[in-house]
């Protein structure tokens, strides 16, 4: 089975949930963790899954908002 690749939109709504996630008091390694699931479902290669955590540690300490995110993937596509 091919590995589907991980959207622009779905970084930015994995760094949103990633804020409520903190915001509702949930820890770093709590919110890694369910980020870890992915990794079983067998749907993202290792290097999405790589990018996916790095998304969710920048949510969580605020170093990256969800729009901010989204730009960042989207200015990376190739045009």
């Amino acid at each position: 089975m091919a590995a589907a690749a991980v959207t622009c939109e779905q970084l930015a709504d994995i760094a949103y949930a990633t804020q409520q996630l903190r915001d509702q008091g949930h820890s770093l390694h709590v919110v890694l963790a369910e980020a870890g699931k992915l990794e079983l479902s067998g749907k993202f290669t290792s290097n999405e899954l790589d990018r996916i955590k790095d998304v969710v540690e920048r949510a969580f300490k605020g170093i990256r908002s969800p729009l901010e995110v989204l730009q960042e993937c989207k200015d990376k596509l190739p045009r």
